[in-house]
């Protein structure tokens, strides 16, 4: 099986949730901020027009 990723960009954040555009979709949907940064980290979410993961302390 192909490992693809979602191309998403990031329209609000906020401290607990991050609102991204899915765009093939042309969607708009909210993702709580931890599944968001797993999702980047590990490829399924490819984000068009940068974005920076916040460092764990």
């Amino acid at each position: 099986m192909i490992d693809r990723s979602i191309k998403v960009k990031v329209l609000k954040e906020t401290s607990k949730t991050v609102t991204v555009q899915l765009t093939t979709l042309n969607r708009k949907m909210p993702v709580p901020r931890k599944e968001f940064e797993k999702r980047v980290k590990n490829g399924l979410y490819e984000v068009i027009g940068g974005y920076e993961v916040e460092a764990e302390e």
